[in-house]
């Protein structure tokens, strides 16, 4: 299947991240931009439809100007299930998507080509999620709506909690991205990590 359109993409920004002092990650200030306002911006021309994933109040983003979506709290937590949130918000929509793009929002350098180079790793299966590196990023993925009720059985019945084994389950293909001149899923998980993305965006001028 070629022709995906409209593909609505989603920012899984979960939480609080303990390991920042409980700040949403996505909020923080990488050369005086948001991480999540720099992923929206290389996301936007890449969907038909952003949507930010995240179960702290509505409010704290408004700035952003996105639309936001919070998990079922039957669901449980993690990012599995922010996956199955928005394939279900997908599900809900007229016309459905045919596929849904997701992306973690920790990653303040997401790819330009990134829905573009899914897609041909796609084709016609039913999930395709990206790597750099050697390193897979699971929640970096295109996933078809019909797998909603496969990913509800893998959470409800299974017992499925790390989007890792589920890009397993369902033998998700992977595509592989280049990770020099940086990593364009560089994520920012500590103190340390957001030092570095600051030199980073200085150095590439990103």
């Amino acid at each position: 299947m070629s022709n995906l359109d409209p593909i609505f993409g989603y920012i899984i920004a979960g939480g609080h991240a303990r390991r920042m002092g409980g700040r949403a990650k996505g909020l923080l200030q990488v050369g005086g931009v948001s991480v999540l306002a720099r992923a929206k911006a290389r996301l936007a021309p890449q969907v038909d439809h952003l949507i930010l994933n995240t179960n702290l109040p509505a409010t704290d983003f408004t700035a952003l100007g996105m639309d936001t979506l919070a998990d079922d709290p039957g669901i449980g937590e993690g990012p599995l299930a922010g996956l199955l949130s928005c394939l279900a918000h997908g599900a809900a929509q007229t016309p459905a998507p045919t596929a849904i793009l997701t992306v973690p929002g920790d990653c303040p350098f997401l790819p330009e080509d990134l829905v573009a180079r899914l897609k041909e790793g796609l084709g016609n299966g039913n999930a395709a999620v990206a790597t750099s590196g050697g390193r897979l990023h699971p929640l970096t993925g295109l996933w078809r709506i019909d797998l909603l009720p496969r990913l509800q059985m893998a959470i409800q019945e299974m017992g499925l909690r790390r989007a890792r084994d589920w890009a397993a389950e369902i033998g998700a293909p992977q595509v592989a991205f280049p990770a020099e001149p940086y990593d364009p899923f560089f994520n920012i998980n500590t103190p340390d990590d957001l030092a570095h993305a600051e030199a980073l965006a200085a150095q590439f001028e990103l």
